[in-house]
């Protein structure tokens, strides 16, 4: 219940999500698919706003059940609920919106691409996705308050060679709460590796790469990674940096060592990601440094340990 407290809790997602629904059911016609719906919160929102119908997909019986009793406090009725993953339903009924906020710190952790892939077989023909797509974003991280949040090793002291264990540790992503003067460029640093239309057929592999040709000398010590959604046209949620702060925070990708950069390197990062069922999550960034038009040192790093 602790990440449904949060959820709950978070009134910028709450709002967002109430001002998209609000601008697309129609009173009395629309009917609902909620693809690992939890609590239900957003299908009852869809009911007060007069959806006819809202069907919820949610495999935890016991967060189901929490969902009836949430409905019958507030006296709805016109919700039908589904103990099962949306993707083992064979026949599902057709509905006019399928939403499907299975959305974590990094944006593909819970697998919406393919919840929302298999979903759009719920949908008639002209149907809406909420959300309808979705960017990521990455910037380099030149604070090193970051990095030494998640390095103790250096400091453990002893005597004690700790390399293969700091190396272990590292090899992961990690959430953490970013300040706009943490990454490179403040602002003006952040770049889009990837977009998703969920309304195509998005690739669970995907990658981006992107540089950054430095002003000045510094050390970056990893990268910060975010999300937008477009929820519907007009309404965004975003967990970026500069955006007001929601439930979800950064994902930190670091470095096993800061990297020093001299004024006109240019640094590259290419991300590979694997979103899969069978595979649950899988990231992987490669860092490349070019001094003078040449290969200076390449990096490559893993979620070999999943997210921290």
């Amino acid at each position: 219940m602790e990440l449904q407290m949060k959820l709950l809790g978070d009134k910028i997602r709450n709002q967002a999500f109430f001002d998209a629904l609000k601008k697309i059911i129609r009173p009395g016609r629309t009917t609902v698919a909620d693809i690992g719906s939890g609590t239900g919160f957003l299908s009852l929102l869809a009911s007060r706003l007069g959806a006819k119908t809202c069907y919820l997909y949610e495999e935890d019986e016991a967060l189901l059940e929490l969902s009836r009793t949430i409905a019958r406090a507030n006296k709805i009725t016109n919700c039908r609920f589904i103990p099962f993953h949306s993707a083992r339903v064979k026949q599902p009924e057709k509905v006019d919106v399928i939403i499907s906020e299975t959305l974590g710190n990094y944006a593909l952790e819970e697998n919406i691409i393919e919840n929302i892939r298999d979903g759009r077989r719920f949908l008639k023909p002209g149907g809406i996705i909420i959300p309808s797509s979705l960017e990521q974003w990455v910037a380099p991280v030149t604070a090193k308050r970051v990095f030494d949040e998640i390095n103790p090793w250096d400091r453990i002291g002893f005597g004690m060679n700790l390399s293969d264990a700091k190396r272990a540790a590292l090899n992961n992503m990690y959430v953490s709460k970013m300040r706009g003067e943490d990454l490179l460029l403040r602002k003006a640093g952040a770049k889009k590796w990837d977009e998703i239309n969920f309304y195509k057929n998005e690739k669970s592999i995907r990658g981006g790469k992107v540089q950054w040709t430095l002003n000045e000398r510094t050390i970056i010590y990893g990268f910060a990674v975010w999300w937008t959604c477009t929820l519907a046209p007009g309404i965004t949620l975003s967990i970026s940096p500069y955006s007001p702060r929601t439930h979800w925070d950064q994902i930190f990708l670091p470095l096993i060592e800061p990297l020093e950069v001299e004024k006109k390197d240019r640094v590259e990062i290419e991300l590979t990601s694997d979103s899969r069922y069978i595979v649950g999550i899988r990231l992987d960034w490669e860092i490349r440094l070019f001094r003078q038009s040449r290969t200076l040192r390449k990096i490559a790093m893993s979620t070999d340990h999943g997210i921290q």
